[in-house]
């Protein structure tokens, strides 16, 4: 064997987590609901407000059938192609002793506290006013959102920070932050501020910021080939700095409700650092073959890990007005969705555009899970 660590195996066996967005790894997002997934249907118990718990109660919606592509990286693994690097540990190995990115989940963190992410309790004015000092906290949330680009889209004539209102209307889906999730979550603070839908712009909050992690973790999975640095930032908006048994931010949602969708994702976070480990590691890049081969595992895991927590959502939209968020992250996964299935995307988009109370649950979710069966 080429490494001395195998991948350990993992339970197959159903878990259910409780409890609120911001306290455990293993308690997750706004709403509530009792599902039965065995035997590939959704139930859901919630038929308005008085049937919703105080706090979600998840069910890991791992696929036993799922299994990682021949060509994958897998910690330990002896037949996946790769060859021996410090990825395989199964830790990430940092580069940099200090990342900024971490400070950025835990302003996410400290902002669902105040606005209550995963209870049924109602956040105050001053709530979004205190939250929204976190946000644009110096070099914080609000300073990365508003130069974000998404690297799935051809690069601008110049750097989105530098555009126009008019020059990011025109370059919106490159310019995803400033063009996108900064009008919305500057929409949602102010209304929240007022006591407008605080529930509802609360949600809008959680799913764009999601948004927003979700993006970065594959925009610094590429920028990582100029700067070892930016490895760090994106395994950092995944975790939180944290073990892959305590993540934080985005990777708390994930782990909380597929478990395989969290292995996936942490594997293809280590995809990258076992490249870059390869491919000299303290200066820029070379082997632009093996950094597509692990930026596309990241891209991969990304869109199942996102799907995971949509479908959740769609099931518990009756809860605590958060399908204003749920469609903020169901959009978000059209442009991936669309080249895997232009009928099913379609299908997506479609319920998605509707209201909570109009949507085909089955349709929707036999649409995702259809789109987002595995990795």
């Amino acid at each position: 064997m080429r490494r001395a660590l195998l991948v350990s195996s993992l339970l197959a066996s159903v878990i259910f987590v409780v409890g609120c967005e911001s306290e455990t790894p293993e308690a997750t997002g706004p709403d509530a609901a009792t599902v039965t997934d065995s035997a590939g249907t959704d139930s859901l118990t919630v038929d308005g407000a008085p049937a919703c718990p105080a706090a979600e109660v998840l069910t890991d919606e791992r696929d036993p059938a799922c299994a990682a592509r021949s060509d994958d990286f897998t910690p330990g693994s002896a037949t996946d192609g790769w060859p021996a690097c410090v990825a395989d540990g199964g830790e990430w190995v940092r580069f940099e002793p200090s990342i900024s990115s971490i400070s950025r989940v835990a302003a996410f963190e400290e902002i669902g506290k105040l606005l209550r992410f995963g209870t049924s309790e109602v956040p105050t004015s001053k709530d979004f006013v205190d939250a929204r000092l976190i946000y644009a906290a110096s070099e914080g949330l609000e300073s990365r959102i508003a130069r974000r680009e998404d690297e799935h889209y051809p690069p601008a004539s110049k750097l989105c920070r530098d555009m126009t209102d008019a020059e990011l209307a025109a370059n919106k889906d490159r310019c995803v932050g400033p063009a996108q999730i900064r009008p919305l979550v500057n929409a949602a603070f102010a209304d929240g501020a007022k006591g407008v839908e605080p529930k509802a712009n609360a949600a809008r909050l959680e799913g764009a910021f999601l948004w927003f992690l979700y993006v970065s973790v594959y925009k610094e999975t590429r920028a990582c080939a100029t700067a070892p640095k930016d490895c760090d930032s994106s395994w950092a908006k995944y975790s939180g700095g944290e073990p892959k048994d305590a993540v934080k931010g985005f990777g708390r949602y994930v782990r909380a409700r597929d478990t395989g969708a969290h292995d996936a994702m942490w594997n293809g976070l280590l995809a990258v650092r076992c490249w870059r480990d390869l491919d000299n590691p303290t200066g820029l890049a070379a082997n632009t073959a093996l950094h597509d081969r692990a930026s596309a595992q990241v891209d991969r895991a990304l869109n199942r890990a996102l799907a995971a927590i949509v479908k959740q959502r769609v099931r518990v939209r009756g809860c605590y007005d958060s399908w204003p968020g749920t469609r903020v992250l169901g959009n978000a996964l059209l442009r991936d969705a669309k080249l895997r299935d232009a009928t099913k995307a379609g299908i997506l988009e479609a319920e998605l555009a509707k209201s909570a109370t109009l949507v085909d649950e089955g349709a929707l979710l036999g649409a995702l899970r259809s789109l987002y069966a595995c990795p």
